[in-house]
């Protein structure tokens, strides 16, 4: 049974792994009230294990090959933007996709996960709720069960068993380092993620192997959110009048920077100056022209969606990590 597709698991193979009638499966799946609650909880268990899912729509409607997409935050500018692009390439190949956001929370995105399966997802792109290195959702397995390929997009899990479309984070890093160098400041500050996320740490690691004033350079470790970012920035500007060159290594904690900075009325490339991994949308029209990185969107969505349909039509099942560069973006 381990390789079993959705459409072969039957009530049959259910009610012999639980050691109880198809009736009774039928039942405690339409969670009828004859079923006593353990047992039902044991069939349902079993179900989900063996890849089981009762469809809420009919066979006839669900599209044959269609791509799942589980984003982790589609407010958030990086991945709204993946997102539309996405829809829009898809359109353009004529390939249908299902798209849902995991609002950050693996609750939610686990829900997704089963959803995709119930809908009959022949492909998943996926980006992670996590840039945890230890991060190993339980769903990876259950979809390796069903052979239903992932690709994972800009978040890396599983230690390089899955097919997926990265940034070049260290490089990002060495961009940020260059054009500090550049500049004079009395003080560093690079505002990055936790400790033990992959991406931060590469575009920290980058940074620190380029950047020339080592002395001057202060580390915090927040999050990838604006309030962190701002909390953590609005401690360190108290009573203090230095220059300050400020990195953040993701457009959120950028943009936490430039809450506190302004919350303290300083005044940009006077008394701060700040160089974004990630473009800030619509910075610009309030008179802020910040240096950043700027990721080549277009380029990653078009690899992705590419890659599920390779998958799908077993055009290439080698395993693929394509890495694409972003250009900088100097004021």
């Amino acid at each position: 049974m381990e390789n079993v597709r959705l459409n072969k698991v039957t009530l049959e193979h259910i009610a012999l792994a639980a050691g109880v009638s198809k009736i009774t499966v039928s039942r405690a799946l339409s969670f009828s009230d004859k079923v006593k609650e353990d047992t039902r909880d044991k069939i349902l268990q079993i179900a989900e294990g063996l890849g089981y899912f009762p469809s809420r729509i009919r066979q006839n409607t669900i599209k044959k090959n269609l791509i799942g997409i589980i984003n982790p935050n589609m407010s958030n500018p990086f991945f709204g933007e993946l997102a539309k692009i996405m829809t829009k390439i898809s359109l353009d190949l004529n390939h249908d996709i299902l798209m849902f956001d995991s609002y950050e929370s693996q609750e939610i995105e686990e829900h997704s996960v089963r959803r995709l399966i119930e809908y009959n997802a022949k492909a998943i792109i996926l980006s992670a709720i996590s840039t945890d290195k230890d991060y190993k959702p339980s769903y990876i397995e259950q979809l390796e069960k069903l052979n239903i390929p992932v690709i994972l997009l800009d978040r890396e899990l599983g230690e390089g068993r899955y097919s997926g479309i990265y940034i070049d984070n260290i490089n990002c890093g060495e961009v940020a380092a260059n054009y500090i160098n550049k500049n004079q400041y009395d003080e560093i500050v690079v505002v990055a993620g936790p400790k033990n996320s992959n991406v931060s740490m590469e575009r920290l690691n980058g940074f620190l192997g380029s950047v020339k004033h080592k002395n001057k350079v202060n580390v915090i470790h927040a999050d990838f959110f604006i309030d962190e970012a701002y909390f953590a920035v609005k401690k360190i500007l108290a009573n203090n009048t230095k220059y300050y060159g400020f990195v953040g290594l993701n457009n959120q904690i950028s943009l936490g920077i430039l809450k506190a900075c302004l919350e303290q009325h300083l005044v940009y490339k006077q008394h701060f100056d700040l160089f974004s991994i990630d473009h800030l949308p619509y910075s610009e029209n309030y008179g802020f022209n910040i240096s950043c990185v700027n990721h080549n969107l277009y380029e990653m969505a078009y690899q992705a969606i590419n890659m599920a349909i390779r998958a799908i039509t077993k055009e290439n099942s080698n395993l693929s990590k394509i890495i694409v560069r972003s250009n900088v973006v100097e004021y």
